[in-house]
């Protein structure tokens, strides 16, 4: 849809540099593609967004499903314009984006007017059903105060005192440092906490800059571990069989910048803080953009799809897979001696549209090869968040409800040798992203957990502070089940080598009514580091070498239809349009007829 381009940019050249064509904020746009010819408009406006510094908030999926996307006070009337030429209906959801920033993340407050409320005997009754849902210092000796946003700095100090106030169980990981020289700190939590035997879970959360609610989430994973051992009994299993490693943090550098001002352009920033680079693009126009988005810099798959090599997107995955320090620092750390073989479940908390998600994210329905024991753990986990206050999570990949992404760390640490659901069909494909990448590594139970609010909010990225204990606790129960699947799993190994559990008083909180057959890694220590890389470069190649066949066939087949004239499929996408808009080939005969002859059945 070229034209659409150029339909546009002509739009911005006619209104360049007329103040009285300019608004004077940022606002939010909802826009309902109700075609087929709708959607591909929509999708000229994504494709194009660095060049015209569109920051799309939901993206272009299917014919009917509604587009958020934020337009700076030079490109909202331009946009309305052409929107309004082609018929497609849009609302403005949010007028001033930076006045909605202010309003929702001040730090006058919630807490405060919680405080006068409780007060208040008439609402007393009410508001004590709430209590656990109010902003509270952690209970453990450590303190940090829930239900706020807080600087890096401050999680940090916090990490730090847990590791002071209790040595045996808490020790602080630094896996690397950032562009702008920040440590890239975690916690371990385990008893006792120097056994690097046991099965271990990794969670992080922060890998987007502007998901603020996912690192809050992260910290209270934290708290309830510290806070919860020897009162609970339940977690108290969990620190005594199992090894957490959490890195609340992932993007430093991105997470403070998004902190330094209430513009839009600052507050939603999306990337890390990469070097900045000036290049002239297509109109001739010199742009400077830095950054680049980690959850696309992994090595699987990387640069195929949901990814790009402008620098100015959102989306841009780098030079190359893991060229930058974050990315190479959570894979240095997860290919360790410590971790490597020993790692059953990889959580990557973002935000937000309330999405319970599993590879493969690169390509739709694509999945892992223990797909059954991915979905059965994964929608329980959905039901138990859902237990809570009746938050609905949707379940599948990301690419098939979303939009296919490579290069992720939960493909790549998936990839290693199991399968499951996937990103690419709830979301859309996306390559390099850390999620694929960790299902790559071999790791069991891998999910990308994007959090409250659901899509259908309009400002979901400021997420209200009122929101933040509610949302870290159903997920917490989520996660649980996870755990509970790890702990299955780690049971043989993990019980005879402890005896708390076995002579407390309190039922145990694992029953286990068969033998738990499972795989078991060769402890790392005993292989050299070369063997390692080695063996898993090996792997590695063995999975593209699959995937190229793949393409390969593909190829073939499509030369193939190209010797029949009108019995071909141009795009790779009809299965996909057809399956989300059935009556596509009729209502867009001209363009499915060009681009989709064979999948609908027009050959002859």
């Amino acid at each position: 849809m070229r034209w659409h381009l150029l339909a546009l940019f002509a739009v911005f050249s006619l209104t360049d540099g007329l103040v009285k064509d300019l608004e004077n904020s940022f606002k939010l746009l909802r826009i309902w593609p109700k075609t087929f010819e709708e959607l591909q408009v929509i999708r000229a406006l994504y494709n194009s967004s660095s060049e015209f510094e569109f920051d799309f908030w939901k993206a272009p999926t299917a014919v009917g499903a509604f587009v958020d996307v934020m337009l700076g006070p030079e490109s909202v009337n331009p946009t309305k314009r052409l929107l309004e030429e082609q018929g497609i209906e849009y609302r403005v959801t949010v007028e001033d984006v930076q006045k909605r920033i202010i309003e929702k993340e001040s730090g006058d407050s919630d807490a405060g007017k919680f405080k006068a409320d409780f007060s208040n005997p008439l609402l007393a009754s009410f508001f004590s059903k709430r209590a656990k849902d109010a902003p509270f210092m952690s209970r453990n000796k450590a303190k940090y105060r829930f239900g706020e946003y807080q600087s890096y700095d401050e999680m940090i100090r916090w990490l730090e005192d847990i590791e002071r106030f209790y040595p045996n169980m808490a020790k602080v990981f630094t896996i690397g440092k950032t562009h702008e020289n920040r440590d890239i700190k975690g916690i371990k939590i385990g008893n006792p906490i120097h056994r690097t035997d046991k099965r271990a879970i990794w969670v992080d959360g922060g890998i987007h800059a502007r998901e603020w609610a996912a690192i809050h989430t992260a910290l209270y994973f934290i708290e309830q571990l510290i806070a919860g051992y020897n009162f609970d009994p339940q977690i108290t299993a969990y620190v005594d069989n199992l090894n957490f490693y959490i890195l609340p943090v992932a993007n430093p550098d991105g997470f403070e910048y998004s902190r330094s001002d209430v513009t839009p352009q600052t507050r939603f920033w999306r990337k890390n803080r990469g070097g900045i680079v000036c290049q002239k693009d297509r109109w001739r126009r010199e742009r400077c953009c830095g950054g680049i988005d980690l959850n696309r810099n992994f090595d699987f798959h990387f640069g195929e799809s949901g990814s790009s090599n402008d620098i100015c997107s959102d989306i841009y995955q780098g030079k190359s897979a893991f060229s930058e320090p974050e990315s190479r620092a959570i894979r240095d750390k997860i290919q360790s001696p410590e971790l490597w073989g020993k790692l059953d479940a990889y959580l990557s908390l973002h935000t937000y549209s309330q999405m319970w998600i599993h590879p493969w994210n690169h390509a739709r329905r694509s999945f892992p090869s223990d797909i059954e024991d991915l979905q059965d753990v994964g929608m329980k986990g959905v039901e138990a968040i859902e237990s809570v206050y009746g938050t609905k999570f949707r379940f599948g990949t990301g690419a098939d409800i979303l939009y296919p992404s490579s290069g992720g760390s939960d493909d790549w640490a998936k990839a290693q040798g199991v399968k499951f659901g996937t990103g690419a069909d709830i979301l859309y494909p996306s390559s390099g992203g850390s999620d694929d990448w960790a299902k790559a590594q071999g790791v069991k139970y891998v999910y990308l957990l994007e959090l409250r609010p659901g899509e259908e909010q309009w400002d979901g990225f400021l997420l209200d502070r009122k929101q933040l204990i509610p949302t870290s606790r159903e997920t917490w129960e989520g996660v649980k089940v996870v755990i509970d699947a790890v702990m299955r799993k780690a049971q043989p190994a993990t019980t005879t080598r402890r005896t708390t559990i076995a002579t407390t008083t309190t039922p145990a909180p694992v029953v286990v009514t068969r033998p738990v057959v499972f795989r078991q890694f060769p402890q790392q220590h005993q292989i050299p580091d070369g063997s390692l890389r080695s063996n898993l470069h090996e792997r590695l190649n063995r999975l593209r070498q699959q995937q190229l066949k793949a393409r390969r066939d593909y190829e073939a087949r499509i030369a193939q239809q190209r010797q029949m004239p009108m019995c071909m499929d141009r795009s790779q996408w009809c299965e996909a349009w057809i399956s989300s808009a059935p009556n596509i080939c009729s209502t867009s005969t001209i363009y499915m007829q060009k681009d989709c002859a064979r999948s609908c059945g027009f050959c002859h």
